[in-house]
């Protein structure tokens, strides 16, 4: 597919753009503790194939007072910040892309903690979910924000970004004046639409005094808050028209905030765009479309966009002027590059998995299911080795092919061993239920990077100690991962005993009325695939069925997506729980339990899945000890965990061997 329109150059207000992909503002906690650029923030947008995409717009900076949302959040509220942010925009606008930069303030959802105890602002005192309840914001103390974010355009302009963006979305500061379930002022902040649009165009005549006419601004707004009472997309619309006459040179759009407990889960999970793999790809695209329609400046459109060939379609239907790639740029550092060059074989796409929000939300560093390299540029930049070696990586799933790739791509000899005949490890049953396919893509990503770097795959072929001296490795990797857990209980032998994986890869078939024994978030999906097939199900857990309680049901499961499965998916789906039950033995009837106050009960069906974790595979490991060969253990035979750690771990062998 050829990608004309996504190639095409673009301009906002007086700014050229080489093509119509930005990357948009995303909080990375890379910045330190004070709030300063430092060498890891340049180092990561540096790496964002920064040479190839036409506007760079640095994350939420906020420009005081009170406004900090996160521990790491960078600042622009001090001349302290000028070095740093002079630094970043200098090392992006010499590799040729244009450089914005999004002012934030927090508004409600600004915390305490990190603005030296002060309480949260915002137009009206309505406490946002997980939040403090904010206070009312003065006349005076609305003029010293205005003059914040006009000072801050001023310290972007100076520091050599060529654009400034608002944001005005999410449920931050300008979000809560524009909405009406925030605003409830009655002076001539509040009111009708054009009265709550005032704080919003108040900053932009501030900023434009400090900048100058031709120096363009941004503003990125909420289409659809998907709440009740909240903005819609014919309030957005207007709202599109309004920002025009104001006078903004480009719009760009966003979705959704979590404003209560009660509020629903697409508004609970789309802040930051960020939508799980349940949804489809280009989930925000019809609202750019939307404000297109009522506008001539041009408007940025976003929401899961994770390939070229969708980013083309949207521009070439209309439906947007630039699309916003966020989340496949820290999958891929090279997207843009790649996608220019038609490799789209070679693109490591976004899964969704949100891996990138969890650690964000915990206050971490930004992370990423499939690319170690984030946050972590300089650490695992691939470099030719010293002397080739010869690798023996033992296990082809999602850590043993990451080492592969890595070590081959270093100029090392590969041998990649499989005991089954079909690579993927447990990332084929995690993509075997249906809101979970998009793991597929990792899949077939991996396998087809370590086939096309020449790597020697052998699969169908169990490793032993003989079989390692044949080959004489240099190196061994291991990546031999986990097993399935079974409890020694009686019956546990039965033919009507299977486990969550063999299930899962369709190995073992259930009758129809299932019984699927644990909670947690493998137990879950897997009643939910068996659920989804027609059968009945019934499942069974140690823990209480609060599904509103980390004590509860899958609290492995990433926050967001959990809410979406144990509200939404699973009400649908008639799946029996039975909570705060101890399985004792496995009966022709089904299984027995018992329950907290020690009765014993027969809980019938037809086949038991056992879902209760896996335990790492270790043999191998402790027959090399003795020998001294060169190994090294990664993934689930280390420790079974996440999608992230198997990529991490293999990752950091293949740059270390």
């Amino acid at each position: 597919m050829k990608l004309e329109k996504l190639f095409e150059p673009g301009k906002i207000g007086t700014l050229d753009l080489k093509n119509r992909i930005v990357m948009p503002a995303m909080t990375t906690n890379l910045g330190d503790n004070s709030g300063l650029v430092n060498t890891r923030t340049v180092e990561y947008y540096s790496e964002r194939d920064r040479p190839n995409v036409g506007l760079v717009v640095i994350e939420a900076t906020n420009v005081g007072p009170g406004g900090r949302m996160f521990a790491l959040q960078l600042r622009i509220d001090g001349d302290d910040c000028l070095p740093g942010l002079t630094r970043l925009a200098s090392a992006i606008n010499k590799a040729g892309a244009k450089s914005a930069i999004q002012l934030s303030h927090g508004g409600r959802k600004a915390r305490r903690e990190f603005n030296k105890g002060a309480q949260p602002v915002a137009p009206s005192s309505i406490t946002a979910f997980h939040y403090d309840t904010p206070r009312e914001l003065t006349l005076e103390e609305i003029d010293n924000i205005l003059e914040a974010f006009a000072d801050g355009a001023r310290k972007a302009q100076e520091a050599g970004f060529h654009a400034v963006e608002l944001h005005a979305a999410h449920g931050y500061l300008i979000h809560n004046f524009l909405s009406p379930l925030t605003n409830k002022r009655t002076d001539r902040y509040g009111g009708d639409l054009e009265s709550r649009l005032r704080f919003v165009g108040d900053i932009y005549r501030r900023i434009r005094a400090r900048v100058g006419d031709d120096y363009p601004l941004i503003i990125r707004i909420n289409a659809d808050d998907y709440i009740k009472g909240g903005i819609t997309l014919g309030d957005a619309q207007q709202m599109a028209v309004l920002l025009e006459e104001i006078g903004f040179n480009a719009i760009s759009i966003l979705a959704g905030y979590a404003a209560s407990s009660e509020e629903g889960y697409i508004a609970q999970m789309a802040p930051s765009g960020v939508f799980p793999m349940a949804f489809p790809r280009g989930g925000f695209v019809y609202l750019g479309e939307g404000i297109k329609k009522c506008v001539r400046v041009p408007v940025i459109t976003c929401g899961r966009i994770n390939e070229p060939q969708l980013a083309e379609r949207v521009l070439e239907e209309g439906k947007a002027d630039f699309v916003a790639i966020g989340r496949g740029l820290l999958a891929d550092a090279e997207f843009v590059t790649k996608s220019f060059e038609e490799r789209f074989a070679d693109i490591r796409k976004c899964v969704a998995c949100r891996t990138c929000m969890s650690a964000i939300y915990a206050g971490s560093p930004v992370r990423c299911a499939v690319n170690a390299e984030v946050g972590k540029e300089k650490e695992f930049r691939i470099k030719p080795s010293k002397r080739q070696r010869k690798v023996l990586v033992v296990g082809g799933g999602p850590a043993g092919m990451e080492a592969a790739r890595v070590a081959a791509l270093r100029g090392h000899e590969v041998v990649l061993c499989e005991s089954n005949y079909r690579l993927g490890g447990n990332l084929v049953p995690a993509a075997a239920v249906s809101f979970k396919k998009e793991l597929l893509e990792l899949l077939t990503y991996l396998s087809g990077q370590v086939q096309k770097l020449k790597v020697d795959i052998r699969p169908g072929t169990k490793v032993d100690i003989k079989f390692i001296k044949s080959i004489k490795p240099d190196v061994v990797v291991l990546a031999t991962g986990a097993k399935s857990i079974l409890p020694d209980i009686h019956g546990i032998r039965r033919k009507n005993v299977a486990t969550a994986v063999n299930v899962l890869e369709r190995r073992q078939e259930t009758g129809l009325n299932p019984i699927v024994v644990g909670g947690g978030m493998v137990g879950c999906e897997t009643a939910v695939f068996l659920a989804q097939s027609g059968r009945r199900v019934t499942l069974v857990s140690r823990r209480n069925t609060d599904f509103s309680e980390s004590s509860g049901l899958a609290p492995d499961m990433e926050a967001f997506l959990r809410k979406w499965l144990l509200f939404e998916l699973w009400p649908e789906l008639g799946i029996k729980v039975i909570g705060n039950s101890t399985f004792k033995a496995v009966t022709e009837e089904g299984l027995i339990v018992t329950d907290r106050a020690s009765n014993d009960k027969l809980i019938r069906g037809d086949t038991v899945v056992f879902a209760l974790g896996l335990s790492p595979v270790k043999d191998l490991a402790e027959s090399l000890k003795p020998m001294g060969i060169e190994y090294y253990e990664v993934g689930d035979c280390v420790k079974p965990r996440q999608i992230v750690d198997a990529i991490a771990e293999g990752a950091a062998i293949g740059c270390r061997i």
